[in-house]
């Protein structure tokens, strides 16, 4: 059942042939972290993609080296052959800043406006539960956890938090800079 879940997880297929809210705290927790993996490059999946974590970590490896040893210059580098692009450590960067500020100024809004009735008669997994829906929303995952688990569904919340996780599939699904795009000034201008 867990390979099964976790397969259905990072391809965002919303697939579920068990109630995985009946597992272990330790396998709902990875549950949750792997909604922000997705699929590969290129993939049709919703997610953050696998390829953005490969060069989020070696940005990250080639920084805390440059802090350490500012004399050192390493290229990126990926599948053994250098990476050309300059902008390419700030672009990853700045996705994953983004992805951390729209979850959670949207997790903040779930859980400031969705009323403790929506949770039912243990209000007490409402922070966990919302950012269960932020995440599987705005990684197209499908089902997230607890009240929105893999028997429940999304219709008890209000319709702000509707709009809200309307808002995320649409930014998850046809990526995030090109929806983002959308609200910049100079995209409109006349050129």
């Amino acid at each position: 059942y867990g390979l099964f879940q976790v397969v259905a997880i990072i391809t965002t297929t919303g697939y579920g042939t068990h109630d995985f809210d009946s597992w272990n705290s330790f396998g709902r927790g990875v549950l949750f972290l792997l909604m922000f993996v997705g699929g590969c490059a290129g993939s049709t999946g919703g997610g953050m993609k696998v390829i953005r974590h490969i060069l989020f970590l070696k940005i990250l490896r080639l920084e805390i080296e440059q802090a350490h040893h500012p004399s050192v210059v390493r290229p990126l580098r990926l599948g053994g052959k250098p990476v050309e692009d300059r902008g390419l450590r700030k672009n990853i960067l700045v996705y994953f800043g983004l992805i951390l500020v729209i979850f959670v100024f949207s997790w903040l809004f779930v859980v400031t406006f969705e009323p403790d009735a929506t949770w039912g008669a243990d209000p007490g997994h409402k922070l966990i539960d919302s950012a269960t829906g932020v995440a599987a929303t705005l990684n197209n995952i499908g089902p997230g956890l607890g009240t929105i688990g893999a028997t429940q569904n999304y219709a008890h919340f209000s319709w702000a938090t509707k709009l809200v996780f309307v808002w995320l599939m649409m930014l998850g699904r046809l990526e995030l800079f090109s929806i983002l795009v959308l609200f910049s000034p100079s995209f409109w201008r006349d050129r």
